[in-house]
């Protein structure tokens, strides 16, 4: 029986993976005191897998290249000691052990054993551990496994951000006064909550009680009163208290979920409409490794796929919710990216119903910013569907600066964070406006038809690609993003040109010519007089010479 659950539990499992990545040694806690605690011999995994609590002792080894061993004071990684709690689940077989996952439930459970990191930087991961648990552990399998995933790979913004002197202080003066009551005072809070609970007007009321503790000020006691509720009423909810006094940017972004949206979605003789499978173009948010994925469902049901960067190696997830499309409704679905970014809609396979007899036929292969046509099994009539690109989101992601400029590896994720991209949003420019080190000015992409992708010239697609280019017939706007028609006139959006001046002088020819109405501290007024004034004396004798012979006649 054991080995059957060897291979089937996801406790287990999750125990063998901790063991195996984190290098976790498993130990029961027998007894414990404010300066000892004893623990048990080492045990076994099938020993550990049949305690209800049990000690992992873990070490995490960065895995980030950019980060800064030397803040670890010469140390190879973290080691940090963790309680497991079981969460109890029903179960028909009891007595192979406990059921149900693993879990991390208060900050007590979490002890930081380097000596070497901060007060600050325990108290950050202490707080993203409790955080990551209390919202993952009802939906991952392995919840504590993929916490330790996660701290790794937070290792940088976790060390950069707790820099800050403030955070301490916050904390050290926000714990001071609340544990400063004793039991006569608390008694004498109780008393006095009751009788004022007739004084309508909180000053009043909190000036009341002050006056009867006697030891204790009106905001002491409203303070001490609040917390003291919030401890009987949310008990449940002892996670989300850990990230009280949490800055902002110290709050982890596990997921980033988003409608994908059509722009200027072009329909006829087609009701509704589904899509079946499609190609995205996502890119790592760690090193910016851009990779494709293909993403299909069955019945409606939601795409879940799961992989790793093949450059940094962290762990990428995608999750589309699909949802029917229609005229008015141009949402294609739902995509929730972990750990990557949206860049591009590459191509897609539709299921389209007939306006006329609502018989279903599929159309493949359409690209971004195509327009394809076809004809219904049923009535024969002629089906288009057409849209002229996808949107990932409403707005752009905030760029949010580093904090903390002291540790080296701050810069380093503060340009990653800058260079970002939720995909082609029109109305704003492409990176660099579109030029690229082979065209400095030329402000366009090109999408080729031969794979659907977005390159800045011919040799960018042949430097990025295994095939050769083919013409492009598609392009986008490098000042507004807006995707068109490829033509050598100005952008239908911003009216703009997509290339620059061929010269430094004249404006590419569209400037002054008049030599009179130039500037005086331009440098060519004064050649262009004497080129237009030779210009003049030759036109005048050629036409005296002209007229000379005439007469001569």
């Amino acid at each position: 029986m054991s080995q059957l659950l060897s291979t089937s539990d996801p406790a287990y499992i999750e125990l063998f993976k901790l063991h195996k990545l984190f290098d976790a040694r498993y130990r029961v806690l027998l007894s414990s005191s404010e300066s000892v605690s004893c623990y048990s011999e080492e045990l076994s995994l099938e020993e550990a897998y049949r305690k209800e609590v049990v000690c992992a002792s873990v070490f995490i080894r960065p895995t980030d290249p950019g980060f800064d061993l030397s803040v670890l004071g010469g140390d190879s990684g973290l080691r940090m000691s963790l309680t497991l709690h079981r969460v109890s689940s029903v179960s028909l077989d009891s007595s192979d052990g406990p059921h149900g996952p693993y879990t991390i439930g208060h900050a007590s459970d979490i002890a930081i054993e380097s000596v070497s990191v901060s007060r600050g930087v325990k108290l950050v991961l202490k707080k993203v551990i409790l955080t990551f648990m209390g919202k993952y552990v009802a939906s991952e399998a392995y919840a504590v496994y993929e916490c330790l995933k996660f701290v790794d790979r937070e290792l940088c913004n976790i060390f950069a951000l707790s820099a800050k002197s403030v955070t301490d202080a916050a904390v050290s003066s926000g714990c001071c006064d609340y544990d400063s009551w004793s039991l006569c005072e608390q008694k004498s809070l109780e008393i006095a909550l009751g009788r004022t609970k007739s004084l309508l007007n909180p000053v009043e009321r909190w000036s009341a009680v002050s006056s009867i503790v006697k030891t204790k000020s009106a905001e002491e006691c409203r303070r001490r009163y609040q917390r003291c509720r919030d401890q009987l009423l949310n008990k449940s909810s002892e996670h989300k208290k850990a990230l009280e006094g949490l800055p902002d940017e110290l709050q982890p972004v596990l997921s980033r979920s988003a409608a994908l949206r059509f722009v200027d979605l072009d329909l006829s003789a087609i009701s509704v409409f589904s899509v079946v499978s499609f190609v995205v173009q996502l890119s790592c948010r760690r090193c910016g490794d851009v990779f494709d994925s293909s993403i299909s469902h069955v019945n409606s049901k939601a795409a879940v796929l799961s992989r790793c960067c093949a450059n940094c190696h962290i762990s990428h997830r995608i999750e589309f919710h699909p949802q029917l499309c229609f005229a008015t409704q141009s949402v294609l679905g739902n995509l929730s990216l972990d750990n990557c970014h949206f860049k591009d809609f590459i191509t897609g396979e539709f299921l389209v119903t007939c306006e006329s007899c609502d018989t279903q036929c599929k159309v493949r292969d359409v690209q971004n910013g195509s327009c394809k046509r076809c004809n219904c099994r049923g009535c024969f009539s002629n089906l288009v569907l057409g849209f002229n690109s996808l949107e990932f989101g409403v707005s752009a992601e905030p760029v949010r600066e580093s904090v903390s400029k002291k540790v080296s590896f701050a810069a380093r994720t503060s340009r990653s964070s800058a260079s970002v991209s939720r995909g082609l949003k029109v109305g704003t420019p492409l990176p660099d406006n579109g030029i690229c080190k082979h065209y400095s000015k030329s402000f366009r992409w090109f999408r080729f038809p031969c794979c659907g992708k977005l390159f800045a010239c011919d040799i960018c697609h042949d430097e990025g690609s295994d095939h050769p280019y083919e013409l492009a017939n598609i392009l986008v706007c490098g000042h507004c993003s807006t995707q068109q028609p490829v033509s050598n006139k100005k952008c239908r959006n911003c009216n703009r040109g997509y290339t620059g001046s061929s010269s430094s002088h004249w404006e590419g020819g569209k400037g002054c010519r008049d030599g009179v109405k130039l500037s005086r501290k331009d440098s060519k007024k004064y050649g262009l007089l004497r080129r237009q004034s030779e210009g003049l004396h030759s036109a005048t004798r050629v036409r005296a010479s002209c007229h000379g012979s005439k007469d001569g006649v």
